[in-house]
């Protein structure tokens, strides 16, 4: 899969991804910083994983077509979420990180067509707090979340708040796609242990976006709340 860079400027980048027969504009802007802590915002970046997960939503189409997707940890770019509605005929998305990612996955979304406040919300949302909104979500996607298995509990909190149960219709599920490395199951474990089941349905290898000569593996992973545990889980935003 080709990766191709048509303009550059000094702190942002404008790329185009094939997903599904279509092509996507990325725009990245370096030097993101988290003002609390000083640090670089990894999310700022198009990561592979993201593209491995809005690549499989093809696969999806009766679960996304006409759906409210969220996209939690969206980053900057917000690619499975914006390609949700994009490529793969999904309602609207909303599009969630921290504060100082928001303006550039606006543009993201922008840059894509999706209509501000119609096809695409750009919320900021902390894992551990409630997402406001009076939607009704039916697919959250995730990608290169599990990385910090003591991340989890807070981000199963925020899941805990936007899923629905099925009434007839289907309730919410979720995908999630990662890179295969240290800390992936743990986190899997942890979200198992906070109610939900989470099952490897897909892996795949292919080559880095950004060295064509190296191949990573990747896994998707499907998310479903336990139904015991929903009937009895109390949501607790206070993580």
């Amino acid at each position: 899969m080709e990766l191709t860079t048509t303009e550059t400027t000094t702190n942002v980048h404008h790329l185009h991804v094939p997903v599904a027969n279509h092509t996507l504009t990325v725009i990245e802007r370096d030097a993101t910083h988290d003002p609390t802590t000083g640090h670089a915002l990894t999310g700022s970046w198009l990561w592979d994983s993201s593209l491995v997960l809005a690549s499989h939503l093809a696969t999806l189409h009766h679960l996304v077509n006409n759906a409210t997707v969220l996209e939690l940890g969206a980053g900057a770019t917000g690619l499975p979420g914006v390609a949700s509605v994009a490529c793969h005929g999904a309602a609207r998305c909303v599009l969630t990180d921290l504060g100082p990612l928001l303006p550039c996955l606006r543009l993201n979304a922008l840059a894509n067509g999706l209509v501000p406040d119609l096809q695409a919300y750009v919320r900021e949302l902390r894992w551990g707090e409630q997402l406001e909104t009076d939607l009704r979500i039916d697919v959250v996607l995730m990608s290169d979340v599990f990385y910090d298995p003591g991340d989890m509990p807070a981000m199963a909190a925020t899941l805990r708040g936007v899923w629905r149960e099925d009434d007839g219709g289907g309730g919410t599920v979720g995908w999630a796609a990662s890179e295969s490395r240290d800390g992936v199951e743990e986190c899997v474990e942890v979200l198992r242990e906070e109610g939900f089941e989470v099952d490897e349905v897909d892996r795949v290898t292919r080559p880095l976006l950004r060295d064509g000569e190296q191949v990573a593996d990747f896994a998707v992973f499907r998310l479903r709340r336990r139904q015991s545990a929903a009937a009895t889980a109390e949501v607790d935003f206070t993580l």
